[in-house]
């Protein structure tokens, strides 16, 4: 069985974010197909979050290697404040030295035939690209979201002198990489947008679902006695604002749309931002005190089995740089088969939508639009007839996480079977 070396920051029990699942669930797969793992990541108390369920589903062919870190903001920060160049590309970069003496160690003892290593952090890329460059072992480079974002993220270094350090970053990474992953196609057009000479080697392969996860829960799970909508994941003022749906769901309410008494809006998971004067001044003036809950951080099971039980999904991502994204859950709502409630900027969500089905793409800024698809939603729930919504099971079906492993392991017999062109550092 060939071997493949993972640099993957974030790994069971890592319950940060949905990103974890993609390369749980590669490795998971992989060996399916021929690829056994090796992964290379953090001490676990490198993780915000624990889930220890998802520890369950690493197979035990998967050895898992830990290594030693310093993060640029706990660990050479003062007070919080650090040196903008102390954190390229990420403030994970002091994990790479302890990562490379890992991976000598790893390359002597069991030799591996691939790397591969997926972001963000970006710094997995760094660890994966030195490896490459020593061993001379092909290097597959997974972008679940972009690296280089215009403008930085909040509180992210932005001088002028940093930003075109991580440009250079980029441009060295996708430059020398064997092949180039994005998570969506948007993503990879970007990618090719910015780096033209690697449109051939650069593929992309979606999320999905694990048919796995769905065997636990209940069939035919009871609903909820209220006309309920669930966000599953944290929510923000800057990309994942619920306001505009609570102001949508006030506005159907006073158009005689729908019965806020019979309403219940439940966000799992929503962070900080969930307690923050804001969204509870909001929420008190729309008078939807009663028809709002917020659930604390649980499980990944947890969630998938609340959703289940849910009368319509929601997802909230609005902004310039998330066009091109799909998150994770996404394929997990298309598979449960529950009807969708995107509130997005069109791109690569509303064009999922309209090719599977399942649910409707709305611009958060249009309130009227989207309380009147509320107002819809709530009468075919009143008649019964909203199960009938949810995509299609055969269009759905290419999205097995099993399937999408597959394909990575074909990436893994093609690079392995052809002789390596020398790339030089940029």
């Amino acid at each position: 069985m060939k071997h493949a070396l993972f640099a993957a920051f974030q790994y069971p029990p890592d319950g940060s974010s949905s990103g974890v699942l993609r390369t749980l669930k590669h490795t998971r797969y992989l060996v399916d197909f021929g690829w056994r793992v090796t992964v290379l990541a953090p001490s676990v108390d490198a993780y915000e979050h624990l889930d220890r369920d998802l520890v369950a589903q690493v197979p035990e062919c998967v050895k898992v290697v830990r290594t030693r870190y310093l993060n640029s903001k706990r660990h050479l920060g003062v007070r919080g404040r650090y040196l903008a160049l102390s954190a390229l590309p990420d403030v994970w970069v002091g994990w790479l030295p302890f990562a490379l003496r890992a991976a000598w160690r790893i390359a002597a003892d069991d030799p591996f035939e691939v790397v591969y290593s997926t972001s963000p952090p970006a710094t997995a890329h760094l660890v994966a690209r030195a490896v490459a460059r020593r061993l001379g072992v092909p290097w597959v480079a997974d972008f679940r979201d972009p690296w280089f974002e215009e403008p930085p993220e909040p509180g992210a270094p932005s001088g002028r002198v940093f930003r075109a350090i991580d440009r250079r970053l980029e441009r060295s990474v996708v430059a020398e990489a064997s092949r180039v992953v994005a998570s969506t196609g948007h993503l990879r057009g970007e990618l090719v947008r910015r780096h033209p000479d690697i449109e051939a080697r650069t593929i992309a392969l979606a999320n999905g679902y694990d048919e796995a996860d769905f065997a636990a829960l209940p069939q035919d799970a009871p609903r909820v006695d209220r006309f309920e909508l669930l966000h599953a994941g944290s929510i923000n003022a800057d990309f994942r604002d619920p306001i505009p749906l609570l102001r949508a769901i006030r506005r159907a309410a006073d158009a005689g749309a729908l019965d806020p008494a019979r309403v219940r809006v439940r966000f799992f998971g929503g962070g900080a931002y969930a307690g923050s004067v804001a969204l509870q001044t909001e929420i008190d003036t729309l008078g939807l005190r009663e028809a709002v809950e917020f659930v604390d951080r649980v499980t990944y099971a947890q969630a998938l089995a609340a959703s289940a039980r849910a009368s319509v999904l929601l997802l909230l991502q609005a902004s310039e740089d998330t066009r091109g994204l799909v998150p994770a859950k996404l394929y997990e709502y298309l598979r449960l088969g529950r009807p969708i409630l995107a509130l997005v900027l069109e791109g690569a969500v509303s064009e999922l939508l309209g090719a599977v089905g399942g649910g409707r793409a709305l611009d958060p800024a249009d309130v009227p639009g989207v309380a009147a698809e509320l107002g819809r939603l709530y009468a075919a729930w009143c008649a019964g007839t909203l199960d009938r919504e949810g995509a299609d099971p055969a269009a759905v079906r290419r999205f097995d996480r099993r399937e999408t492993a597959r394909r990575l392991a074909e990436v893994f017999d093609e690079l392995v079977a052809a002789p390596q062109p020398a790339r030089s550092p940029r």
